[in-house]
């Protein structure tokens, strides 16, 4: 292959199926998407580094991330409408391992019923300034989200996804 024709597939930039032209638009509507998302829970797919994970909305307005890790461990952050307050890394079990304060900014999350826009200094450098998840499918959530409902919710979405891979396989 010509070396100018793979230095230039290497520099181009891919187009992100959510522009920063369509944030704009919807940025009227974000208090619209979050009250559609009270009472749910969205299974999204991507950043790469997370793959499928899970946001929980209650209707308080209080918003958990589980990112489950392969190995059994897992993690889960914590926050409102804008981002996340406190992360908690568990091992298997699961068993707490660490909690660590989030300052304002260090992951906030833009939700909308199609795709969730995540930034901020948490994530890996990146040529975009934000990362898209897609939403992959919304359930019904009736709990709530405190500290002491975390670890079952993390060994509920072990469970899950377990019977998701029997159903496949």
């Amino acid at each position: 292959m010509d070396p100018l024709r793979l230095l230039g597939r290497f520099f181009r930039r891919e187009k992100l199926p959510l522009t920063h032209e369509d944030i704009i638009r919807r940025a009227s509507s974000l208090d619209d998407y979050f009250k559609r998302l009270q009472g749910k829970r969205v299974l999204v797919f991507d950043p790469p580094f997370w793959g499928f994970h899970d946001l929980f909305v209650d209707g308080e307005g209080r918003v958990l991330l589980v990112c489950l890790k392969a190995e059994g461990g897992s993690f889960a952050f914590t926050g409102d409408e804008r981002g996340a307050s406190m992360m908690q890394k568990f091992g298997p079990g699961p068993e707490l391992d660490a909690e660590e304060p989030l300052e304002p900014g260090i992951l906030e999350w833009i939700l909308y019923d199609d795709y969730i826009v995540y930034r901020g200094p948490f994530f890996p450098i990146s040529r975009y300034p934000y990362y898209l998840g897609k939403v992959a499918a919304t359930f019904p959530y009736d709990g709530t989200i405190d500290k002491s409902t975390i670890p079952g919710k993390i060994s509920e979405l072990r469970e899950w996804y377990k019977a998701q891979k029997k159903k496949i396989s």
